[in-house]
């Protein structure tokens, strides 16, 4: 196979698991009581990375995810849900033949952390940007403790929802390995 043609095939690849994080965060999602949502496009994310070289995964991790927020509304969680996503395709290898791998397995935990992470840090901005005033600014209002204190009640969710990919990216990924899916997909012309 020549060089154009594997390129436009991981395209495409690439830009259906986009499109699949992308309906499985919007479509699939248990709303949380203190806003936002759980939802399973963190675990196809997982899997994208277990299938594509990192530079696609990233890229489609992070327009998956953007997607789902614009689709929801959720337009100040656009930039950084980007930059997360394509952060938590970063850990997992597609060097194997298998999805799950003891490495990839081992791999949900530190997606996990850049997820609980990273929306900590998107909400501590966003409650400065809410918080300053003319007096204060941003600058005072993002170093006041409090801000940081009142986002931690975001953790809690964030946690619940890295687990829950983590959970159904074993459950995908053997799913997939037992039907040899990885190389039926890579052995396509």
């Amino acid at each position: 196979m020549n060089k154009t043609s594997n390129s436009l095939k991981m395209l495409a690849i690439t830009a259906m698991f986009a499109a699949m994080t992308t309906v499985f965060t919007y479509f699939v999602k248990i709303p949380m009581p203190g806003g936002g949502y759980i939802h399973l496009g963190d675990s196809v994310i997982y899997l994208m990375a277990c299938f594509l070289p990192t530079p696609y995964a990233m890229i489609g991790a992070g327009i998956g995810g953007s997607l789902a927020d614009l689709f929801g509304g959720y337009f100040e969680y656009l930039i950084p849900s980007f930059i997360i996503k394509m952060l938590i395709a970063l850990p997992f290898t597609c060097k194997s033949e298998k999805m799950l791998t003891v490495r990839n397995a081992c791999m949900i935990v530190p997606a996990g952390c850049i997820t609980v992470a990273g929306y900590y840090f998107t909400k501590v901005v966003l409650l400065a940007v809410d918080k300053a005033t003319a007096s204060v600014g941003f600058a005072g209002a993002f170093f006041d403790g409090s801000t940081w204190i009142a986002a931690l009640s975001n953790i809690p969710e964030n946690v619940i929802q890295a687990v829950g990919s983590a959970i159904a990216f074993v459950i995908f990924a053997l799913a997939f390995d037992g039907a040899k899916l990885k190389k039926r997909i890579s052995s396509l012309a």
